[in-house]
């Protein structure tokens, strides 16, 4: 398979009064083109010393990595023209407008003077910030100074862009509108890495994920797989309703082979088992003479995956 980014025991090593602190810790993770990838971990897990070594900011002290098929090391102003980077807290000139701002970017990021208006204007609508083109971006909120950084950062129409902490104090809205372009450029064929402690916020939008514990990758893989992993575990979950003799139901739902717990909840029975046993509940519902008005199995969330997975990195 063709990676966007691919890393093989990737190490960061920092050395500080006499301590040693590992930084990176044989990292090896892939990235899919075309999906949005979750770096997850708490601050000073070691996710923006990840995406900088990357780009070629940091240095690995071992290790190596390719992004967009180019080696970190040798080739790494190749891979800053090619990819778009919001960084943590990202900041502009608040007494230039945002359209002046952008295209200050742009003749720093080496972009034609003939191109750069066009470009502008492109990546303003992209973001909605059309309107607000010529304010000063001194009073702009922080949602729209967001906005505003996912623009510079789409400047160069990078294949990939690597989003630090984006949703960090912004309010609902905002966060809502920034998940809502994620999205968006991603059906547009982008490849987008987020990098977040604030899983609640942007786990639900990945299609894959790593969680980063001191510097080590302690899960790695796609949602939907480590979900059925979870799930072959920890058991299967299953939340029944029905209309009926829900008492008696739930008696004879206890009684099946694979079922390890049942309890009613008001209209709810909630079922615990160690296998998917919802075709034999159906069944069941039937010879019992229960209506069932729904059957289902309960999928993990990312904090389930990440309480679970987390402490044993």
């Amino acid at each position: 398979m063709n990676y966007i980014i691919e890393t093989k025991n990737l190490t960061k090593i920092y050395r500080s009064e006499g301590k040693i602190v590992k930084a990176l810790d044989n990292v090896n993770l892939t990235v899919e083109r075309g999906r949005i990838f979750g770096l997850l971990g708490p601050n000073g897990a070691g996710k923006t010393t990840l995406m900088m070594t990357l780009i070629g900011l940091v240095m690995p002290t071992s290790g190596s990595a390719r992004v967009l098929g180019f080696d970190i090391i040798k080739n790494s102003v190749e891979i800053r023209k090619r990819v778009g980077v919001l960084p943590e807290g990202a900041d502009f000139y608040d007494h230039l407008t945002a359209k002046q701002n952008l295209l200050y970017i742009a003749a720093l990021n080496g972009i034609n003077k003939a191109e750069r208006e066009e470009r502008v204007e492109k990546v303003l609508k992209i973001v909605g910030l059309e309107d607000a083109k010529d304010r000063k971006v001194g009073g702009f909120s922080r949602g729209m100074k967001q906005r505003l950084g996912i623009a510079q950062a789409l400047l160069k129409d990078p294949e990939l862009l690597m989003f630090d902490e984006p949703t960090a104090g912004l309010d609902p809205e905002a966060a809502r509108t920034f998940k809502n372009l994620v999205l968006k450029l991603r059906d547009e064929g982008k490849t987008i890495v987020l990098s977040t402690h604030l899983l609640f916020e942007v786990g639900p939008l990945c299609d894959d994920i790593a969680i980063i514990n001191r510097g080590r990758i302690v899960l790695h893989g796609g949602v939907k797989d480590l979900a059925e992993k979870f799930i072959a575990e920890e058991g299967y979950k299953i939340r029944v309703q029905g209309k009926g003799d829900i008492g008696r139901f739930a008696n004879a739902i206890l009684n099946l082979k694979d079922v390890r717990n049942v309890r009613v909840d008001r209209e709810y029975i909630l079922i615990e088992a160690s296998k998917d046993v919802r075709a034999e509940v159906s069944r069941l519902a039937s010879a019992h003479g229960v209506e069932i008005v729904a059957l289902e199995l309960t999928v993990p969330s990312i904090e389930d995956l990440f309480m679970k997975y987390y402490k044993w990195g």
